[in-house]
């Protein structure tokens, strides 16, 4: 999946007016570190924040107000995401952050109708693709993407998984800038995580992404998966959370600050409670900033995978990274 810049994103209709606020707190992002397993250090340590860039506090995780943007859709625009059906499900999702955001700032979302898929392969449904933006309190936007919701199964062949990545040892040679990542940058499976109830319910409560397709067995009973499923976003989030704490595992440039772009993934199946979720992932490929030559953007790939080796999610990740040490 390819998060380049899409023509699709043009001005064409009108958004609508700004819904979902929240002001963004310090439990917010405790909450959602250990919802998904996002500990990185830039999110909770005000010091580095300072330090690196001038913060007057921690970062906040790129997948919170992504998360919330399905939550303001579910809450206020319910229609969008076609809540009501039974058979309605998130297939596609993609976001690119644009602006940083701080404990203290405040989150709203407007949105219209997209022209095509939130990704590629999907075939376009107007009344089901929407687009996005999020804003802070100045009315910056902060970050920009689209979602799709299909009320049928995917009729594209589901892909076979990636090979499971062989672990790559990459210490002991100084810090890895973007292109030494292709080649020596982490990749693996990680130990898998069962899905809960708890997981479900407490996710979906703090998002406000309440769609009934996760929280209401009688209306989920009668539609296409025939029980509850788990929301697409949580467990999205949970793969980069396993991605995350390899990647930060590795000697980079900065002290750790690998700045987080963009996301975009496609459901090929749902994840249920009980499922035992994997997430494997691998480095694809870096692609230089034509604005910034110090920089490049590297692109991993994301695999979730259920306990009978079935791909369910597949995604990719933008982060950016210094393409070489200063002054060479």
């Amino acid at each position: 999946m390819d998060l380049r810049s899409r023509p699709d994103m043009a001005e064409e209709s009108a958004f609508s007016g700004e819904i979902g606020h929240r002001t963004i707190t310090a439990a917010d992002l405790v909450l959602f570190g250990t919802m998904t397993g996002d500990y990185a250090r830039m999110h909770f340590d005000h010091g580095l924040a300072a330090a690196e860039n001038g913060s007057p506090g921690p970062i906040v995780h790129g997948l919170l107000f992504a998360s919330w943007a399905l939550g303001a859709l579910a809450w206020s625009a319910p229609a969008r995401l076609a809540s009501e059906d039974p058979n309605a499900a998130i297939a596609g999702y993609a976001i690119r952050l644009e602006r940083s955001m701080r404990v203290g700032d405040r989150f709203s979302l407007r949105h219209r109708p997209a022209r095509s898929a939130a990704v590629e392969g999907l075939a376009s449904e107007p009344d089901r693709d929407t687009e996005f933006e999020v804003l802070n309190q100045r009315g910056e936007r902060t970050a920009r993407g689209s979602v799709s919701v299909r009320l049928e199964a995917d009729r594209a062949v589901r892909p076979a998984p990636m090979a499971r990545p062989a672990p790559v040892v990459s210490g002991g040679a100084g810090p890895l800038y973007a292109a030494a990542l292709l080649e020596r940058g982490p990749r693996g499976e990680s130990v898998g995580r069962t899905v809960s109830e708890a997981d479900v319910v407490g996710f979906t409560n703090w998002s406000a992404d309440r769609s009934p397709l996760y929280l209401n067995r009688e209306l989920a009973d009668r539609g296409r998966f025939g029980e509850r499923i788990v929301p697409p976003m949580w467990t999205f989030c949970l793969a980069f959370g396993d991605f995350l704490r390899d990647l930060l595992a590795v000697e980079l440039p900065s002290t750790g600050l690998a700045g987080h772009l963009g996301d975009s993934f496609r459901c090929w199946a749902p994840v249920r409670i009980g499922d035992t979720i994997r997430t494997r992932h691998r480095p694809v490929r870096c692609t230089p900033s034509r604005s910034r030559p110090d920089m490049s953007v590297v692109h991993f790939a994301l695999e979730l995978l259920n306990q009978r080796d079935e791909l369910v999610q597949a995604g990719e990740v933008a982060m950016w990274i210094p393409a070489r040490a200063a002054g060479s």
